[in-house]
């Protein structure tokens, strides 16, 4: 396995990059008239899904929630007027690119955001992807025959942000969609994604809201777990709370940066099989 040099930056400087409000700020949450959003949340052209150019974008997959409202449908407090798929949404997306920028040699695109559904062609230009709120997830057939295609040749999808077994039954339940011969399994704290780039000890994420205790889950190819994750699953987590705070002062900068390095892990895992 081709693996990446911890050494770049050293762990502890994540402590000041994660603090530093010029360096990570400058996503302003959806809704703001400087973040350039109209109502009901959509993004204008500019910000949203600039064109390839070779560097790390971050790639979130929008959908609707159960078919309510389309991509502005959905409860809670998410961005976009309300938009599940937009929870922590952009800030917390521009956050991490700016500490996976500063940690590591991979050059990231910092000043727009990417948004794009399963059916969007472009999505097979980025090897990584993110989906959160899993329990609202209500995917088409054209849906998660996509998805399967994209994750089966190369693709690697990220969840976050969910808790509770419904939640975490309906996400399988669409999965098995997708890749019907594939199961969903525990990944192990002494899996090579936990050390792809820092050493992590999965249990130090903790999770930002309590109830369930975060567990870890992929879809692994062939079922091997000798053989490459194509999705991971953050149970009962929610890193991307932390990265949209991170420079707010709301959480610990140990947990801020645990959530951090994981998400460092999860683009170098993906990178490098």
């Amino acid at each position: 396995m081709r693996r990446a040099c911890a050494a770049v930056v050293p762990v502890a400087a994540l402590a000041t990059v994660v603090g530093g409000a010029s360096l990570i700020g400058a996503g302003a949450p959806v809704g703001d008239a400087s973040s350039g959003l109209t109502p009901p949340g959509l993004v204008v052209q500019q910000d949203l899904s600039p064109p390839y150019d070779g560097l790390f974008h971050f790639v979130r997959i929008a959908y609707s929630a159960g078919g309510r409202g389309g991509f502005g449908g959905g409860r809670g407090r998410g961005r976009g007027g309300g938009a599940m798929w937009a929870h922590d949404y952009p800030r917390a997306d521009r956050n991490f690119l700016a500490i996976l920028q500063e940690t590591t040699h991979i050059q990231t695109e910092r000043a727009a955001s990417n948004v794009l559904t399963l059916t969007d062609p472009d999505l097979f230009k980025y090897p990584v992807s993110y989906i959160v709120e899993p329990g609202a997830w209500q995917p088409t057939d054209e849906d998660v025959e996509a998805l399967g295609e994209y994750l089966l040749k190369g693709g690697f999808l990220i969840v976050d942000d969910f808790r509770g077994p419904y939640e975490l039954q309906n996400l399988e339940f669409h999965l098995r969609r997708a890749l019907p011969e594939l199961d969903m399994l525990e990944v192990d704290e002494s899996d090579e994604i936990f050390d792809s780039f820092f050493r992590i000890n999965p249990s130090e994420v903790v999770p930002p809201y309590g109830g369930y205790p975060g567990a870890w889950y992929g879809i692994y190819e062939d079922n091997d777990r000798t053989k490459r994750i194509l999705v991971m699953i953050n149970a009962n987590n929610d890193m991307a709370e932390y990265w949209e705070f991170s420079d707010r002062g709301y959480y610990p900068i140990d947990l801020s940066n645990e959530a951090y390095k994981l998400g460092v892990n999860y683009v170098i895992y993906a990178m490098t099989h």
